[in-house]
């Protein structure tokens, strides 16, 4: 892979990376303990309220790892690791890490996971 196409890539994830954490930053109140104070909401109200907060703790868990997946890719290019599957150690198609820089697997390997 050429630097230049790396160069770009590397970009990609810086933002994405930050993007992930202002989100999670951002989101850290739909996590939080759902109130129990029944005068102020009703019963479908607070169910409601606890769907809201589960759906918010799976969205943070995705983020999380994305995130780490994220890290793991910057780390690999600081060691010049980047670009090969993780499994048979060829190089993974330009095309599919512009898709996902990120992946750590090429098509083949992904598909038999």
């Amino acid at each position: 892979m050429d630097n230049a196409r790396r160069l770009a890539l590397h970009d990609q994830l810086l933002e994405r990376r930050e993007a992930l954490r202002q989100l999670l930053i951002d989101s850290a109140d739909a996590t939080q303990t759902v109130e129990l104070d029944q005068s102020r909401q009703g019963r479908l109200s607070r169910m409601d309220a606890l769907q809201g907060q589960e759906m918010a703790k799976a969205t943070r868990a995705r983020r999380e790892h994305e995130l780490a997946r994220i890290e793991g890719a910057l780390r690999r290019m600081e060691n010049d690791e980047y670009g090969d599957c993780f499994v048979c150690g060829e190089p993974i198609p330009a095309r599919r890490l512009q898709n996902d820089p990120s992946v750590t697997r090429c098509v083949d390997c992904a598909e038999t996971d």
